[in-house]
């Protein structure tokens, strides 16, 4: 068995959860530590998404990432049963859309772009 699991650096730890869980159905399944968490593990559909607080960051890389622009430079991309649903979803939310859905004739797909409250881009395609 192989299995990836991005850790995202986040801004406000409560903010990203509620992003993921309320709109693509991530359920939280471990908090450390459990009252006041720094992080968190959240699971959907044995898909894993680790988020941790930058404000606990005080490895030598933390000075950088709490100046850096977080996300640059990462997509993740989430396929769902139908993005044209989830994406009538997001507006309905008022989540701002980087890229409209579209269809991809050549590769039979369609998909859109979103960012999440940290600036991480998600590519949504079915």
């Amino acid at each position: 068995m192989f299995h990836i699991t991005p850790q995202l650096v986040v801004a406000n730890l409560q903010r990203s959860i509620e992003f993921y869980t309320a709109h693509f159905g991530f359920v939280v399944t471990h908090r450390d530590p459990p009252d006041d968490p720094e992080f968190v593990a959240l699971e959907r559909e044995e898909n894993n998404l680790f988020l941790v607080s930058a404000a606990s960051r005080t490895d030598a890389r933390a000075d950088a990432l709490r100046k850096a622009p977080w996300g640059v430079g990462v997509r993740l991309y989430f396929e769902v049963d139908d993005a044209a649903v989830m994406y009538r979803h997001i507006k309905d939310a008022g989540i701002p859309i980087v890229r409209d859905l579209a269809v991809n004739e050549d590769e039979n797909y369609m998909e859109f772009l979103i960012s999440d409250p940290d600036g991480y881009e998600i590519g949504i395609y079915s």
